[in-house]
């Protein structure tokens, strides 16, 4: 091996945010790197990628560790446990990468717009979440057709905002469902600060920063068994009865989920996580279906 040790190669140096003396490729007063920043721009970009999405052997462990124990990942993290554990912002966002590319890949519609035609020429637009592939082309609607839907929005007193989501929905299918996907994103994210602020309420004496880890990890354990869910609820063909044993199930595992969270983070007793968790899920789910509504608007816009 040829080269001069590190402690020879720094010898002399200065670190040049702090002015210490170098003894290796770190400072040992302030951490930062002896790396000369004077490289091709594009390096910003890279450094950026590698920092936030590379893979190191914590990742799995940390992942794994949300579940065989729930909560305590992000309590040992807050309480300076970090260098055992990926941080929560990296781990959401290779969580949330894997979700989405999941369900893009599956064919699934975050917002599906649907225009139907019956034997008797009544026009029916749906617009909802989670839809599978559409079938068959478009229906194209005749300028009289498109116009009754409009006259029955005004004959109902339904809002003008639905009145646009409708015009948008005939008019361009396709663009209003890229658009939703596009920004999916940005509404999980504000879900990751409502359920942040939902456990401010319940443990209001903790700070803010401890929610917001805990809301982090919570949606890094949440997001892929979630995508199983909608992909299979969406593929397989269940019956009525069936279909309401997954949702009932899905929502006692999630309130489960929140107790076992809860009570690995914050410390609570069995019974006042269980009631916590009831209390918070209610409110996650009422802010979910307004961030879906909110999501549907945006893109008539």
């Amino acid at each position: 091996m040829t080269g001069e040790p590190i402690q020879n190669q720094t010898q002399g140096e200065t670190c040049a945010n702090c002015g210490a003396p170098l003894s290796g490729d770190f400072c040992a007063a302030c951490g930062q790197s002896r790396e000369d920043i004077r490289r091709p721009a594009w390096s910003l970009v890279t450094d950026t990628l590698d920092g936030l999405l590379s893979w190191d052997g914590r990742i799995l462990s940390t992942y794994r560790h949300l579940f065989t124990r729930p909560g305590q990942v992000a309590r040992d993290y807050m309480d300076g446990k970090r260098q055992s554990f990926t941080p929560p912002v990296r781990l959401y966002l290779i969580v949330s990468l894997i979700f989405f590319a999941a369900i893009s890949f599956s064919g699934i519609r975050i917002v599906g717009v649907d225009i139907t035609l019956d034997e008797a020429d009544e026009v029916g637009v749906f617009v909802s979440v989670f839809q599978p592939p559409r079938q068959g082309e478009n229906v194209e609607l005749t300028a009289e057709q498109e116009q009754s839907i409009l006259d029955f929005i005004e004959t109902n007193g339904i809002a003008d905002q639905w009145r646009d989501v409708t015009l948008r929905a005939i008019n361009h299918p396709e663009l209003m469902e890229d658009q939703a996907s596009a920004a999916s994103s940005q509404a999980m994210i504000l879900m990751v600060i409502v359920f942040a602020l939902l456990c401010a309420l319940m443990h209001p004496r903790r700070r803010m920063i401890e929610h917001a880890i805990y809301a982090l990890y919570f949606h890094a354990a949440l997001l892929l068994p979630l995508a199983t869910i909608v992909i299979v609820g969406v593929y397989t063909r269940l019956p009525v009865w069936a279909a309401f044993t997954l949702l009932g199930s899905s929502i006692l595992v999630l309130n489960l989920g929140v107790a076992l969270f809860d009570r690995g983070f914050y410390g609570s007793s069995w019974f006042g996580s269980i009631v916590r968790s009831v209390v918070i899920c209610m409110a996650y789910a009422t802010c979910a279906g307004f961030v879906a509504i909110g999501l549907i608007l945006w893109t008539a816009l």
